[in-house]
């Protein structure tokens, strides 16, 4: 009992990646409430529910750094590899974009870490229906903020790993779910199968925009956007 209520749990916001099924999701604000600040222009190619995510409520504090640590006998050598791809993916596209939330992979450890701004990556079954990933948060009452993603163990080729893992950092990051977006467009995107990933191994340009609109407009200083240009 005392576990629990020292657990000021919002696991309530745990977000999953499905085959086919949406997940249900609240809190989630659309981008162009995201840009009221009028700093850029939407690139031409995101279209809000179809080739671009929205943003979630969820920020990480400016100035965090996130350690993401690896379940020790979770993962081959070569499949962590595949994950710390989508971490180096969203490390590039946060400098790209001037934020000061910073990704880093503190390796393995033998159990879930129970520090603040941490993700502990392992295998297990997601719950839900057809699921094949799921990311869960954690808030503590004495302020500690944490996070698991779990990976099904069906999920086994190296570039469905980094695809999903891609997946699972932008929830981190504040980006929902868009399951009705175009394969290839978004990480936010369904997968095609337990193997085929969703076509995106990095954070699309759309979804670095709405990363970077969501934390420039309640900061005011998180993130310098510039207009994307089609290409």
């Amino acid at each position: 009992m005392m576990r629990q209520f020292l657990y000021s749990l919002f696991v309530a916001a745990c977000l999953s990646l499905s085959l086919c099924a949406r997940p249900a999701i609240t809190a989630t604000i659309g981008i162009n409430a995201a840009i009221r600040t009028g700093v850029a222009t939407m690139p031409k190619q995101c279209k809000p529910g179809k080739t671009s995510p929205e943003a979630l409520g969820w920020r990480w504090r400016p100035g965090t750094l996130v350690r993401v640590y690896y379940l020790r006998n979770s993962f081959s050598e070569t499949e962590r590899e595949a994950l710390t791809r989508s971490v180096n993916g969203w490390n590039n596209a946060l400098r790209g974009i001037g934020s000061s939330v910073v990704l880093t992979v503190g390796g393995e450890r033998d159990g879930v870490s129970q520090n603040n701004a941490s993700i502990t990556v392992m295998r297990g079954i997601p719950r839900g229906r057809e699921r094949v990933g799921e990311i869960k948060y954690y808030s503590l009452s004495n302020g500690v903020v944490r996070m698991t993603v779990t990976i099904g163990p069906a999920v086994t080729d190296l570039s469905a790993l980094t695809s999903l893992m891609t997946h699972e950092l932008g929830h981190s990051l504040g980006l929902a779910d868009c399951y009705e977006c175009r394969r290839g467009t978004t990480a936010m995107a369904a997968f095609r199968s337990d193997n085929r990933g969703n076509d995106v191994y990095e954070p699309s340009e759309c979804d670095i925009f709405v990363v970077a609109s969501a934390y420039a407009s309640e900061t005011g200083a998180q993130a310098n956007i510039v207009p994307i240009e089609q290409r």
